[in-house]
């Protein structure tokens, strides 16, 4: 096993807190999503944006909103009351905080027990993702790894900056997402991907911190849906909608794009807390986790959105290998703020709901590989209808319609 160097990614846990309303009270507005009617002249938003205090009045992918950046110490609550009063606009909201779902664990991990749970050596008999494009949306995707994707990692997207450049990863969450969905396979190297013949389409969301915005996440979705993407992968989330982002959602769906997102790590193992946004959003398939018990993780988010759980890891040891069990994939540890200046390649082991949305994205992959005339509906459907029932009998707020089963879900 030394080649599968186990070591615990120390990431910070960038979760949203379980305590909606304190997390509320805590966040500190400092931008605001503004919708314009059509036909606004360009003089008269910018007028409006100063109006208002703004500094800057940005311009995200192909301008379906503006986002306006307020000053340091302001009150966004009554610019947004003024702005909606404007007969120019037709919403303005907070542009409230996303983040990436990973939560850290301790060093030593067993390798890849989740695809074991998953069912996926047979599943790969019928499927392993050929002419399927998954959008990873998160903190960018590294092309530098030594397992890396074998020629697959297509050009990406930077939502932060409106380019078609500087979408790679300067954070490792992304990478190792990537991973878990296509990590190259069958070379020798390091370790598998679910759909290892799938392209990843990156589009950096988040930033090397790994935060970013409703705004940042819209436009990603956007740009994906337009660019090429079968399947759309979100291992992100926040407590609060936002309308940029379910419109965004909506337009996904519309062009034949299935959404798949982490359900929040807020949970406890006493309480369920509710499914973050946009996993929450109908026409969103919401992920949460199990452990290698197939029991749900316990910070795993639930409730009536939740469509499926799949591996999501924990810390706890049940195959008895003397590893704490969670998710095994490529990625860095540390990046000094210069491309490829990231190091310490190896293979990491993470928990989370982030982990188990991957899960699923590769799976529907593998689906829309065999079936490319199926479209969101008959995905989700092939997916919900194969899961393994678990929990309650029947569809439940802890576990969905139950664990995702790969090799059923391709026969299907």
């Amino acid at each position: 096993m030394s080649l599968f160097k186990k070591i615990l990614l120390t990431a910070t846990f960038l979760c949203i807190c379980a305590c909606i309303s304190d997390v509320r009270a805590e966040e500190t507005i400092r931008e605001i999503i503004i919708k314009f009617k059509p036909g606004i002249a360009e003089q008269a938003k910018t007028a409006l944006g100063k109006a208002c205090g703004g500094h800057e009045l940005r311009t995200f992918y192909r301008d379906h909103f503006r986002v306006l950046t307020l000053p340091a110490g302001a009150d966004h609550r009554p610019i947004i009351d003024m702005l909606a009063r404007s007969p120019s606009v037709i919403y303005a909201e907070p542009n409230h905080t996303m983040r990436a779902f990973t939560i850290p664990n301790d060093p030593d991990y067993h390798y890849q027990w989740n695809f074991q749970l998953i069912n996926m050596e047979k599943a790969w008999d019928t499927s392993t993702g050929e002419e399927a494009t998954v959008a990873v949306l998160d903190t960018g995707v590294s092309p530098y790894g030594q397992d890396g994707f074998g020629g697959r990692l297509l050009k990406g997207y930077n939502a932060f900056l409106n380019i078609k450049s500087r979408w790679q990863d300067f954070h490792s969450h992304g990478t190792h997402v990537a991973g878990t969905i296509g990590q190259q396979t069958g070379n020798g190297t390091g370790v598998a991907g679910i759909a290892y013949n799938a392209k990843i389409l990156p589009v950096k969301v988040l930033n090397r911190f790994g935060s970013g915005s409703n705004a940042t996440v819209a436009a990603g979705i956007r740009w994906a849906t337009d660019n090429g993407a079968d399947i759309i992968n979100m291992s992100l989330g926040s407590s609060w909608g936002s309308r940029a982002l379910q419109e965004a959602v909506n337009y996904a769906y519309e062009h034949n794009v299935l959404i798949i997102a982490a359900s929040g790590n807020d949970a406890s193992t006493d309480a369920i807390a509710p499914v973050s946004y946009p996993a929450a959003y109908d026409h969103v398939v919401a992920v949460g986790a199990v452990d290698a018990n197939s029991q749900r993780a316990f910070y795993s988010n639930g409730g009536p959105e939740l469509a499926l759980v799949a591996p999501g890891g924990s810390g706890d040891d049940f195959n008895g290998d003397g590893y704490a069990d969670a998710i095994l994939q490529e990625t860095f540890k540390l990046y000094f703020g210069f491309v490829r200046f990231d190091i310490d390649w190896k293979y990491y082991s993470m928990m989370g709901t982030s982990m188990a949305s991957p899960h699923v994205a590769g799976v529907a992959a593998l689906i829309k590989s065999l079936h490319p005339d199926w479209g969101p509906d008959e995905i989700r459907q092939a997916l919900t209808d194969t899961a393994v029932d678990l929990g309650d009998p029947g569809r439940d707020d802890a576990y969905g319609h139950g664990l995702v089963d790969a090799a059923a879900a391709v026969a299907y």
